[in-house]
């Protein structure tokens, strides 16, 4: 059971568990208590009609509009149905129902003010698959992903929205009827708490990153295929080079790669060094691959955050350097409420900024050794033209042409999604939101760059795999063995068993088969065993040495 509230951290573990595994979860009693004990010191503000941001005053810029306490609750419900006001197609399921998880995480920590009946709804949708069909577009991640969030407290509160119930499309009304759930009635300042915080965008954040490391760990695996299949030299990846560069990224991406030299017949252990884009992979990859790790952790935080506005503390939660003039006696002890921007998502434009300006440099390399792969004036002849294997059929055949061309296309797409989000702002709310995040927009092109990486992965795949059993046919032809330990080999053999095909391809034949075969077979965690899935172990260990310090 995983359990939500202050006591219980949560992270990309949970996330994983209940969006994807779909692992039971609920509130823990500490968790029960705190909200029912935050509720009443609202009540207590209500009652001496104390002025709170959002709770007795208007959003944004009416700020300065107060609100009577009475009509507290009317102003919860007026801004969730003001503030839906999204457009176009829908986000993906995945990412609703992520930010519904973390939304319900954030919120049982008790600094909201939400109360354990409203949580109760959001749990219970979740745990019923109830989830809203959100508009992608309308939020600026600047006071939160607000008119996402604001849908799903619609759909909470058991409106005609439209939502689906596992997978079939329906109402909120018709799904809460059917599975008995008690509708969201928000009372004051659960509108805000519902509205105002950064849910969306760090689950797609959480899903981007996920996938990342499969793309990222196929990589690696696929180097193998295009190393050993053009003779590349070893050299470059020797420890002591590594050593006096003394770049951590550089060094253990070297060590990754070098596994693929092991008892390799193929490998060059005399030559002098190779282009680029072989020599200077643990530069390249490394760098890259290094700088997209270390974001792990700040997505981690950032799962575990809670981030909406105003929030209220109680007694050691309230930091030394709150006035005390903001203190309330409340119950004999000590409440705060403060006001802040937790909501703002810039550090989730810059997460996903970072992250995709990484995946420009590598899909370019990658373009780069396919190229390499299908020119013999590159490879030193090690490879024929296009992998055509029968230099009769040269020019009669296309062979792998057209590939490159795709892999070109790929990865000026991926390329351009490396221009920062960040560099731009139109302010909001009549100027008083005046630095935004566009946190949202960030997150959703990153999630169209991995999938374009997934693509340039999968052509990827089917050049090199031909490129290495023509290698392949060659070294056997001239008297070498394979061992079957080699990775390379098990790779090639692991993939040919998958596809249930013949290599190498001796014929011109359309590759949308192939393509589908290749995508079906990289979505599998396959290659990623074989590596020992060794970007999650730098992952971990990463983490483990924050806690360390």
């Amino acid at each position: 059971m995983i359990y939500l509230g202050k006591r219980y951290p949560f992270g990309f573990k949970e996330f994983r568990e209940i969006v994807f595994q779909k692992k039971p979860f609920a509130i823990c009693p500490f968790a029960a208590q705190r909200l029912e004990e935050t509720r009443s010191f609202i009540e207590a503000l209500l009652a001496e009609n104390i002025k709170v941001y959002g709770l007795t005053t208007g959003f944004a810029d009416l700020r300065h509009q107060s609100v009577d306490p009475h009509s507290a609750a009317q102003l919860s419900c007026n801004l969730i149905e003001s503030h839906d006001a999204g457009i176009g197609a829908s986000l993906d399921p995945d990412v609703i129902l992520g930010a519904m998880v973390v939304r319900a995480s954030s919120l049982a920590k008790g600094y909201s003010g939400f109360q354990l009946r409203s949580l109760n709804t959001l749990l219970e949708m979740i745990q019923h698959n109830i989830i809203p069909i959100i508009p992608k577009t309308g939020s600026l991640g600047a006071s939160g992903d607000l008119a996402f969030l604001a849908r799903v407290g619609r759909a909470m509160m058991g409106a005609e929205v439209p939502v689906w119930h596992h997978g079939v499309l329906t109402t909120a009304a018709i799904a809460f009827k059917n599975t008995g759930i008690e509708p969201f009635e928000p009372l004051a300042k659960e509108g805000l708490a519902m509205t105002n915080g950064t849910s969306f965008m760090i689950s797609s954040m959480a899903i981007a990153f996920l996938k990342q490391l499969h793309a990222l760990e196929n990589i690696l695996a696929m180097q193998g295929l295009f190393l050993n299949s053009v003779e590349a030299i070893d050299a470059a990846f020797n420890d002591c080079i590594q050593g006096v560069r003394n770049q951590s990224g550089q060094t253990k991406i070297a060590k990754v790669i070098s596994k693929h030299f092991v008892n390799s017949p193929f490998i060059d252990f005399t030559g002098v060094q190779d282009d680029y884009c072989i020599r200077c992979l643990p530069q390249l990859l490394g760098s890259k691959i290094e700088i997209i790790l270390e974001q792990y952790s700040k997505i981690q935080n950032e799962l575990n955050a809670v981030t909406d506005n105003p929030l209220l503390f109680k007694e050691d939660e309230i930091s030394s350097d709150v006035d005390p003039r903001r203190i309330f006696q409340f119950k004999g002890e000590n409440w705060a409420v403060l006001s802040g921007g937790n909501f703002h998502g810039e550090i989730i434009t810059t997460i996903a900024d970072v992250i995709c300006a990484a995946n420009a440099k590598i899909a370019l390399t990658l373009e780069r050794q396919i190229t390499y792969m299908l020119n013999p004036f590159r490879n030193k002849n090690r490879l024929p033209t296009y992998l055509i294997p029968n230099s009769e059929e040269v020019g009669l055949s296309s062979g792998y042409m057209i590939t490159q061309y795709t892999a070109n296309a790929l990865a000026q797409k991926i390329a351009q999604f490396g221009i920062p989000t960040s560099i731009f702002n139109i302010t909001s709310a009549n100027e008083s939101e005046d630095v935004v995040s566009y946190g949202a927009t960030a997150v959703e092109r990153l999630l169209q760059q991995v999938q374009l990486l997934k693509e340039l992965n999968t052509i990827y795949l089917c050049v090199a795999l031909q490129a290495y059993s023509i290698a392949r046919q060659k070294k056997i032809a001239e008297g070498s063995t394979i061992p079957s330990e080699l990775l390379a080999e098990r790779l090639f053999q692991e993939s040919v068993a998958f596809n249930g095909e013949t290599f190498p391809h001796v014929i011109d034949a359309s590759f949308d088969k192939r393509y589908e075969k290749a995508q079906k077979f990289l979505d599998t965690d396959c290659l990623r065993e074989i590596m020992g899935f060794p970007l999650e172990a730098l992952v971990q260990d990463s983490l483990e040495e924050l806690i360390v310090d």
